[in-house]
């Protein structure tokens, strides 16, 4: 989501009346209205605008978080649900569609494109008459195609200087063949908001790069692609398509060049359906299915473009529905109609595989979650919690930010202070985090606890700034192995600070807003070497 000019926000609600605390201080609500990025859009946020309360109320420091005072507009915030155990057992699908809008986000896409790119190659394989496996392979690559997506973000950001998201979605659409599109991407994402002088070294230092180093990124993100394909248990057939995702036609696609016959059938239809639904997401079906056309024999198999006339309805259709609706189609047009089940040990893995995928994105994020899993659960151990209770806590740390995914690395990997349209950004990961579980039925209450590890005791956290009366166990568990780890690891702005540090700028800052029992268990643990694992994972 990008930010507009004069500091833009969002908050999550369903009316205008809802409201998020924590405001920067200093600053105040000068208007609120619908979001109108489409990404924010669908996952139900508004648009707020933060203007300072008054001359000089704002410095360029960048804006802390206050306690929240009473009359705040929190008022309107629903108090969180009662906890409900998440089930043992849920539909795989339903877990694959969910955590595919994380995947969206990261590729500068609106939540929903996966699952509609799915509804059309479903409906494309079925015009082809493809065979049953190979329907249940395109279906499965089309919700994890873009699983390797974070391994190269921190590299396209390094090469353009600016916001890699917006240039991964131009990227897709961009037709390479035609120079003057190369040239006018080049333009647009190199360096933005730099001088002319910085902009034109940008563009020459790419240029020296040549198109080698554009093939060596789209393989690191294909083929890490690929191999969490197999490692989620899915076979060849699904991994090969999202291995050969970016292939063209013609053979002049990447990584490896392939052509006509040599690019699976599934990667055919897969790498057709994703760039439909983004053109016609954006002009329209019929405008859509025109460019597709018009990249028949180039890019695209001209079988699988001829198997694609009379879609318009459709289109039109899909895009039409919510992320729930989305969601409930995609689960009905599965195969064979044999859904996959997954147990405790299933979800287990594919939670730690979108925990990786999530630390991936930034160099200074390396397994962050799965340390803080790590932390949560001596926590919840030495709290005396019950097996199922200490499980629950893993699986919520593993997945507390998957909302990351949607911040570019710009902000991510910025050496110095957030600015307030940057901080704004960062604030709705965790709103995302939440939107994004909340679609796997039953997970409701996991994923407001998970979301809210960004809360505090005193209500001074974000992004609902709820207090002590309304914060899970859980969440408070979550908040103290978060920044625990966070500031036992390097950043681009600090070095790493020893556990003893650590735990007294915890203790002498965070008094009122950390659970005492929480962060006595966590002192306890880590004085214990509950911490050396995590520290050797540093150190490596």
């Amino acid at each position: 989501m990008s930010a507009a000019a004069g500091a833009f926000g969002a908050v999550a609600g369903s009316e205008p009346g809802a409201g998020v605390g924590g405001l920067p201080e200093g600053w105040y609500r000068v208007s609120r209205e619908p979001c109108q990025c489409r990404d924010a859009r669908a996952a139900g946020f508004w648009h707020c605008r933060w203007g300072p309360a008054a001359p000089g109320g704002a410095s360029g420091d960048p804006p802390a978080l206050k306690r929240r005072a009473a009359g705040s507009d929190n008022d309107g915030v629903n108090r969180p649900p009662a906890r409900i155990p998440p089930p043992k057992v849920v539909p795989l699908t339903d877990v694959l569609a969910a955590l595919s809008f994380a995947l969206d986000l990261t590729e500068g896409q609106p939540m929903g494109h996966s699952l509609r790119t799915c509804l059309i190659c479903m409906d494309v394989a079925e015009r082809l008459d493809l065979p049953l496996q190979v329907r249940r392979d395109l279906y499965y690559a089309a919700l994890l195609k873009d699983t390797g997506c974070s391994s190269n973000a921190a590299a396209v950001y390094e090469m353009f200087g600016g916001d890699e998201i917006a240039a991964k979605r131009a990227r897709m659409v961009t037709d390479w063949s035609n120079e003057l599109s190369a040239v006018l991407f080049a333009l647009r994402h190199a360096a933005p908001g730099a001088s002319w002088g910085e902009r034109v070294r940008r563009m020459a230092t790419l240029a020296q790069l040549g198109s080698g180093v554009a093939s060596k990124l789209v393989r690191v993100r294909c083929d890490r692609g690929a191999e969490i394909v197999l490692q989620l248990g899915f076979g060849s057939g699904a991994a090969e398509a999202v291995r050969a995702l970016e292939e063209h036609w013609d053979g002049h696609g990447h990584p490896a060049g392939l052509k006509g016959d040599q690019i699976p059938i599934v990667a055919r239809v897969l790498g057709l359906a994703q760039i439909l639904e983004v053109f016609a997401s954006e002009n329209g079906p019929a405008a859509g299915l025109a460019r597709v056309r018009r990249r028949s024999g180039r890019w695209f198999d001209p079988t699988v473009v001829e198997a694609c006339r009379g879609l318009e309805p459709k289109l039109a259709h899909w895009a039409t529905r919510g992320t729930h609706e989305l969601r409930a189609d995609v689960s009905a047009a599965e195969p064979g109609h044999a859904a996959l089940l997954a147990g405790s040990a299933t979800l287990q893995r594919v939670a730690h595989v979108f925990a990786d995928i999530v630390d991936a994105k930034s160099p200074y994020t390396g397994a962050h979650s799965q340390r803080v899993a790590e932390l949560s659960v001596g926590v919840a151990r030495t709290l005396g919690w019950n097996r199922e209770l200490v499980e629950e806590t893993r699986s919520a740390a593993l997945l507390h930010d998957l909302g990351k995914l949607s911040v570019p690395n710009r902000i991510l990997d910025k050496p110095g202070p957030l600015d307030a349209a940057e901080w704004e950004i960062m604030r709705l990961h965790a709103l995302y985090t939440e939107r994004i579980l909340e679609h796997v039925q039953g997970f409701e209450w996991l994923a407001f606890a998970s979301a809210a590890h960004h809360e505090r005791m005193d209500g001074s956290g974000y992004c609902r700034g709820i207090a002590a009366d309304q914060l899970p166990e859980l969440s408070r568990v979550l908040a103290v192995a978060d920044v625990f780890d966070a500031l036992s690891t390097a950043r681009p702005y600090r070095h790493a600070l020893e556990p003893d540090q650590v735990l007294a700028i915890m203790e002498d800052e965070g008094a009122a807003g950390f659970c005492p029992e929480c962060f006595d268990a966590l002192r306890c643990n880590v004085e214990e070497g509950g911490a050396e694992s995590a520290s050797d994972t540093r150190a490596a």
